[in-house]
């Protein structure tokens, strides 16, 4: 019997399903699968490419021969990775291969805000000619925290530096930037002293919220926040709250507490806010090697290999435990 692999979303690019295709059984569910939907669709797989929706206690539980679920991308908070080590289930990552991709759009948002580009597009698309509006903030001499100094944040301080930005971080696990241009500090010191703050962190239980209402109060007055990382990582209604009364001059986001963002977000009525919807990592090359990264990984467990990106190796001691 050929091993039976789901793909959670028809977005994953179709390099990944000819890579599995020769010697799986593929099945593409919709964008965002409802619990039942991924549940039923997993009942007999070996596999789960999981790109949009949520794998669930419950999907893994209802699913016996599961082996593997390979995430398309760097973030595993879409899975339940409790349960998936529990029954021994591997979970895999793809590692830094869109880091490039992520960092460059990164910095767009934070160009787009300092610059006003997406209002000025806007006005002259409603056949305004209006400039004074349209005064925007310089890098060169402004400062650029960074928090997270990850594949992704070591490139956008890496671009801010080239901007002529003096460039602060904040990352636990970083004892001294790679770089001596950039200045490690602590969280409220480069909230207090930057420009722009941009996000890189995953999502994890110390940063869900890490930027809260105290967080922001402790920005800089008229700074902006950029984040591509995990809508989590912020607390939306205290965002909202900065934006509205002017506390912060601007906020940039690829992500969401909750995805897609809903129609009636006050965030989508704010004329000081630039939104898209979780595309950061979205180059043709990346979403390439991504998706090519996460079947590989596939390819390699279903044949009794180790897979590069694997996030919980105490999978293996569990299934090692019960021979």
């Amino acid at each position: 019997m050929r091993p039976i692999v789901v793909f959670t979303d028809g977005s994953i690019r179709r390099e990944a399903v000819e890579l599995l295709a020769p010697s799986c059984d593929v099945r593409v569910l919709e964008a965002y699968p409802t619990e039942d939907a991924l549940t039923a669709a997993c009942r007999d797989a070996h596999a789960i490419l999981a790109r949009l929706g949520t794998v669930t206690r419950r999907v893994i539980s209802a699913a016996p021969q599961l082996r593997i679920i390979a995430r398309h991308g760097v973030g595993v908070d879409a899975v339940d990775l409790a349960a998936a080590t529990e029954r021994g289930v591997v979970v895999t990552t793809t590692g830094s291969v869109n880091a490039a991709a992520v960092a460059e759009y990164s910095f767009a948002l934070l160009l787009a805000l300092a610059r006003k580009i997406v209002r000025a597009d806007g006005g002259m698309r409603d056949g305004a000619w209006s400039r004074d509006a349209l005064v925007g903030t310089e890098l060169d001499g402004g400062t650029l925290g960074v928090i997270g100094l990850g594949a992704i944040g070591r490139r956008v301080a890496r671009a801010g530096h080239g901007f002529g930005m003096r460039v602060l971080a904040h990352d636990p696990a970083v004892a001294q930037p790679m770089d001596d241009w950039v200045s490690a500090v602590d969280l409220d010191a480069l909230l207090a002293q930057s420009d722009f703050v941009t996000l890189h962190v995953r999502l994890t239980p110390e940063s869900r919220r890490l930027i809260d209402a105290r967080a922001l109060a402790r920005m800089k007055p008229g700074a902006c926040l950029v984040n591509t990382s995990r809508g989590e990582v912020v607390d939306e209604a205290a965002l909202i709250d900065a934006l509205s009364a002017g506390r912060l001059a601007g906020a940039a986001l690829d992500t969401y507490e909750h995805e897609p963002l809903p129609a009636d977000s006050p965030l989508r009525r704010l004329d000081n806010v630039v939104l898209s919807p979780h595309v950061a990592g979205q180059t043709q090359a990346a979403l390439i090697r991504v998706a090519t990264t996460a079947a590989t990984g596939i390819l390699d467990e279903l044949a009794g290999r180790r897979p590069q990106y694997v996030y919980n190796p105490e999978a293996y001691d569990v299934r090692a435990g019960r021979r």
